[in-house]
């Protein structure tokens, strides 16, 4: 099963509704003058993401072997297994996960903007860099604005105790969670 899910990235296909429902839920139950609106923003917005990425118009994992990793068309080191558990794991689940922790202690909310944030910084990057749109940078664009607008606003009105510590163990976690993705994404 999880191959068939890996395969062609056929788990992005859910990517969109699932955006849709988050979106749907954080509008029902929240509202952006609320710290939980904006530590949860970024779970619809990586769904979309995702889409961007792996669904519409895709590319993610051909885009990083043969541009990133130059490796000619065939060759393959961001292989459909890893892009699976990359995605399922980094981002659905660890997003479950502290999406539930930031009902608990908001700075978990931080986390979640911080995490998002260091990955948009990564396709902005890379455009600037090479000069060229890669699959995810439209989402990443936008995400961006709302993640540093979440990021002050749960900073100045989320009422996070010991709020400088949360910034440097959610940019710590954030960094060391997207160098090992790095690593994964890049060796055999």
């Amino acid at each position: 099963m999880i191959k068939k899910l890996a395969e062609n990235q056929n788990w992005a296909k859910a990517a969109p509704v699932l955006g849709i429902v988050a979106t749907i839920l954080l509008i029902v139950f929240t509202n952006p003058s609320q710290p939980i609106f904006w530590a949860l923003v970024n779970i619809p917005l990586y769904f979309f993401h995702q889409t961007e990425e792996h669904l519409w118009p895709g590319g993610f994992k051909r885009y990083v072997n043969t541009v990133v990793n130059k490796l000619p068309d065939g060759e393959e080191k961001l292989t459909d297994i890893k892009v699976f558990w990359i995605n399922i794991l980094s981002v659905w689940i660890a997003f479950f996960i502290f999406g539930a922790l930031s009902f608990w202690n908001i700075g978990f909310g931080l986390l979640l903007i911080i995490f998002s944030a260091i990955n948009c910084l990564t396709h902005i990057g890379m455009a600037l860099i090479k000069k060229e749109w890669n699959p995810g940078l439209v989402m990443s664009s936008l995400q961006m604005l709302l993640s540093i607008y979440g990021a002050y606003f749960l900073t100045v009105h989320g009422g996070i105790q010991n709020v400088a510590l949360w910034w440097v163990l959610t940019i710590a976690f954030s960094v060391a969670s997207h160098v090992a993705v790095f690593r994964l994404g890049m060796t055999t």
